[in-house]
């Protein structure tokens, strides 16, 4: 299962120097890896654990990035998703591609009592 997104870098996303805030991208890493972990859930999922995130290179203000989540691991009621972020110069094209960070991420499937439920199939 896979969810992707594109986001676009804004100055109010970046410190003083036009790079990205990790929790920015941190956020953003969570928010598609949710979307691949509640299609395979097929229900609601809240976040439980962020791995280790790392970032390569840096992301700048402008920069169109491409999330791309894919689940790599079910358990009983958790989720583990991989989530990459690939960097680009607005307009450049392929050309400036870069894998610019990535990391992992576990949700749970909840109910709507918010509570654990296990993952179907």
């Amino acid at each position: 299962m896979e969810a992707r997104t594109l986001e676009m870098v804004f100055p109010e996303d970046t410190n003083p120097l036009g790079n990205a805030f990790g929790g920015y991208v941190l956020g953003l890493m969570d928010k598609t890896g949710s979307y691949a972990a509640a299609r395979r859930a097929a229900r609601p999922v809240v976040t439980v654990a962020v791995g280790r995130v790392e970032f390569k290179v840096p992301i700048r203000s402008g920069d169109v990035l491409e999330l791309i989540s894919r689940v790599v691991k079910v358990g009983r009621t958790s989720i583990t998703v991989e989530v990459e972020v690939y960097r680009e110069a607005f307009g450049g094209g392929e050309a400036t591609r870069q894998l610019a960070t990535s990391g992992e991420l576990v949700y749970v499937a909840i109910d709507e009592e918010g509570k654990p439920t296990p993952v179907d199939g």
